[in-house]
């Protein structure tokens, strides 16, 4: 038993010696040495017509976990985004190793993970083979491969116009653009949000959502956000943070006010937040700096509470950067003549 182990770990560390030698070799004498056995006939086949292909995309669908009535619709869609990502991947670490590999990250020492299929224990090794592989790169990717599909399943239903520019082999184009799954979440993210734009416009909300609390003039209203559907429609409409979760612990604190600048329709300029009574972040759309018009409006309902810049509360520094990492824009100050001792 000791012999066998001490053979496991011989064979473990072997791997991981040539994944380090491999990070040092140029790419290109990588892909040479794994490809220098393919006969002349197979060198101009493309990497889809692989004969694992087709298995590989199996696997990554049965993971996905959607219902055949959501996925048989986008299953070409999704086989030319997520499933040609996620095939490329595991080229990109064959090329390097095809029997093992390490978690992706930043890790001194990750765990290493064997992939090949165990073709020594006889049977079906290729379906072991990627299922096994699917299943860990869905343990690595689930949250953006669901955002994508999502985003696909969407495209497909309101008949995105993007759907309609294809390639030679009916592959919508801006789904081939994407290389890597950061970037097809890139556009999974811009495609998703005038979407979510329009369902939040139709969310409606009572009084325990929100609540007035300042006539701003020219029809602007200062209204306090109260509930999580509230934070949610907020962030939804303005495109930035509030509506993610990070503020939900907030709600129902006295000593902070989250409040939405609204135009005379109602519709949201710019959010608040107020805490002990200093102005701590003032937000508009995409995380911008509110205009200064809109500041103006906001400098009275400052001057009536009372409420002051982050960083005049006491103990504070001049270059106090106490703020969440998800605050990208900070009151820098009300206009001086509004701003109170």
């Amino acid at each position: 038993m000791a012999a066998k182990q001490e053979s496991q770990n011989w064979l473990l560390e072997s791997h991981k010696n040539k994944h380090k030698r491999a990070a040092t070799e140029p790419p290109f004498l990588l892909l040479a040495s794994r490809w220098a056995t393919v006969s002349l006939g197979r060198r101009h086949m493309s990497k889809y017509d692989h004969q694992e292909y087709q298995k590989a995309l199996f696997h990554l669908a049965c993971e996905l976990d959607m219902p055949d009535r959501v996925l048989q619709p986008v299953r070409h869609l999704v086989d030319c985004s997520l499933g040609r990502i996620y095939w490329n991947d595991w080229l990109r670490s064959d090329a390097v190793d095809p029997d093992w590999t390490p978690t992706p990250g930043d890790h001194d020492d990750p765990p290493w993970h064997r992939v090949d299929g165990w073709p020594d224990m006889g049977g079906d090794y290729l379906y072991r083979k990627w299922s096994r592989r699917a299943q860990l790169w869905m343990q690595w990717h689930s949250v953006d491969a669901w955002h994508v599909a999502d985003w696909l399943i969407t495209a497909q239903s309101d008949g995105h116009a993007w759907l309609a520019n294809v390639d030679d082999q009916g592959r919508p184009k801006k789904l081939m653009k994407c290389g890597s799954i950061d970037r097809l979440v890139h556009e999974a993210t811009k495609g998703l949000c005038d979407r979510n734009a329009r369902l939040a416009r139709d969310v409606v909300l009572g009084p325990t959502d929100e609540h007035f609390i300042y006539d701003l003039g020219a029809g602007h209203t200062l209204v306090e956000l109260r509930s999580r559907a509230a934070l949610r429609k907020e962030g939804t409409l303005l495109r930035h943070c509030i509506g993610q979760g990070s503020y939900d612990d907030l709600l129902g604190d006295p000593e902070v006010v989250l409040a939405s600048v609204r135009d005379p329709d109602g519709t949201p300029l710019a959010t608040l937040e107020v805490r002990g009574g200093f102005i701590r972040q003032f937000r508009s759309q995409s995380n911008s700096e509110p205009p200064d018009a809109v500041k103006d409006l906001v400098a009275g309902a400052a001057d009536t509470f009372g409420w002051r810049d982050w960083r005049d509360r006491p103990g504070s520094r001049a270059d106090d950067r106490d703020y969440p990492p998800e605050a990208a824009v900070i009151l820098h100050g009300l206009p001086p003549p509004r701003r109170r001792g």
